[in-house]
């Protein structure tokens, strides 16, 4: 068999009695290179490379203005990086590198005229007083003007790139009347060599644009796949699952992103991958082969109770993997990949009422233009579907459209691009990409198509998961 060199030095870590359960995760998570290919009858689908859709607004942003008794300017400088790296990424707005005339904080009709000649739509200023940070947004064609008061700083930049953060989106909303990102978090999984030598894989987290990372889960195994659960409307996520080898079979486990020690989520014979739950927190998808093949579960759950009764088995094909399961955001649909047909393929199918015959569950093809596709990810407006597909020998990100009905492809170049993540916005996506010796994780947004490399250091990041909001 040819195996997948992502997880051939992973494999010699692990005990003889479970090494068949990590050739099964490599089935599921990285089938391009084992599953037999099969050609496609079935390329009549309209296909669209990826381009801007919605030209991106000139915004300009002055030298940031502050009491230097408070803070040298070298670290405002720093503020205004973390500043300018949200506005040039939010998909909405880019920065215009020219130089207008020093700005005043309090002089708007000065800059209003200065800024005209740039031919920018709208303008920033950050004042820092008082280890305060207040902002004006000025809208050039008419003259209006809205601020932001009172964002207190510590000058510890760790601390103080979130207030930036916060600010970003606070402009987000004033000029677009929708929720920005980038005060959300992403989680993945760190792989590296511990003090003795062998491999392990834990769950971290991050800011967004990948600083602030921090540990959560600590000698927990091997991890796998982490996924926010959904917040109760009005909070911040707070807990998450995740599959670990620990105990030698893969098991889904749930933990607090604070105490991070985790739980079993169910005791199912067998093998148990890939969970995903619905936004309405009431089901809980994974892969399990208790039946003896990786078949697709349903578990009726509950955030207080835990699972809820048995698990449903809605959908298998005989001498086929199923695997990756995403759900719909009404929480109707599931979409997840099946070689059943030769080759994997996103597919989809209706949630079956309990007691529905397994016959009668159908799927439907979603990616028909590649013969290799896996990872779906449905966008939170329930428009997309997002998933990696081999592309002339690389995996790229694509994207499908359910109201065009096409299939896009959102990144190019070398590097296997795999298990793409949506932010809340349903414009951004966060994907490991795997290049010259390293994995990373990178952003990039359908407006944007040019991929932004976010995480950095050792070891190996994969399974990105985007906070919901």
């Amino acid at each position: 068999m040819k195996t997948n060199n992502h997880f051939d030095n992973a494999r010699s870590q692990v005990p003889i009695s479970v090494s068949w359960a990590f050739a099964m995760l490599m089935l599921i998570l990285f089938p391009f290179a084992l599953f037999p290919q099969k050609s496609s009858e079935e390329n009549d689908l309209i296909v669209v490379r990826l381009a801007t859709d919605n030209p991106l607004i000139p915004l300009y942003l002055a030298n940031f203005e502050g009491d230097q008794s408070a803070f040298p300017p070298a670290y405002l400088a720093q503020l205004r990086e973390v500043l300018l790296f949200d506005l040039n990424l939010n998909g909405m707005t880019f920065v215009v590198k020219s130089q207008a005339p020093k700005s005043t904080y309090d002089d708007d009709s000065a800059d209003l005229t200065n800024w005209k000649a740039l031919k920018v739509y709208y303008g920033v200023k950050v004042r820092i007083k008082d280890k305060k940070l207040s902002a004006k947004m000025l809208s050039i064609n008419t003259g209006s003007a809205k601020n932001a008061e009172g964002l207190p700083l510590t000058g510890d930049l760790s601390q103080d790139r979130r207030q930036m953060h916060l600010l970003a989106d606070t402009i987000h909303k004033t000029l677009f009347g929708t929720e920005g990102i980038a005060s959300t978090h992403i989680l993945f999984t760190l792989k590296s060599k511990d003090l003795s030598g062998k491999l392990v894989s834990e769950v971290w987290e991050a800011d967004y644009d990948g600083k602030n990372a921090r540990q959560i889960t600590q000698n927990a195994g091997y991890c796998v796949t982490p996924v926010y659960m959904p917040p109760k409307p009005g909070y911040s996520c707070g807990s998450f699952f995740y599959v670990s080898y620990k105990n030698g079979q893969p098991k889904i486990y749930l933990a607090s992103l604070q105490e991070s020690a985790g739980r079993r989520f169910s005791y199912l014979k067998g093998n148990q991958f890939m969970p995903a739950i619905s936004a309405q927190r009431d089901k809980v998808a994974f892969i399990s082969d208790v039946t003896g093949n990786p078949d697709l579960f349903l578990q009726p759950f509950s955030p207080e109770a835990g699972p809820l009764g048995k698990p449903q088995q809605i959908f298998t094909t005989r001498q086929a993997t199923q695997g990756t399961p995403a759900f719909s955001p009404d929480g109707n649909k599931i979409a997840f990949v099946s070689n059943k047909d030769g080759s994997p393929r996103i597919y989809a199918i209706q949630i079956p009422s309990p007691g529905t015959d397994l016959k009668d569950i159908q799927a439907q093809l979603i990616s028909k233009y590649n013969k290799e596709s896996t990872a779906p990810a449905w966008s939170p407006d329930g428009s997309k579907l997002a998933y990696c597909s081999s592309t002339k020998g690389i995996r790229q990100i694509w994207i499908y459209d359910f109201a065009k009905k096409e299939e896009r492809q959102v990144t190019q170049g070398p590097g296997n691009k795999e298990n793409p993540a949506w932010a809340p916005n349903s414009l951004h996506l966060v994907f490991n990409s795997t290049d010259a010796g390293s994995c990373e994780l990178y952003l990039i947004n359908l407006n944007q198509p040019q991929a932004v490399k976010i995480s950095s250091g050792t070891g190996e990041k994969r399974f990105p998961n985007w906070e919901a909001k």
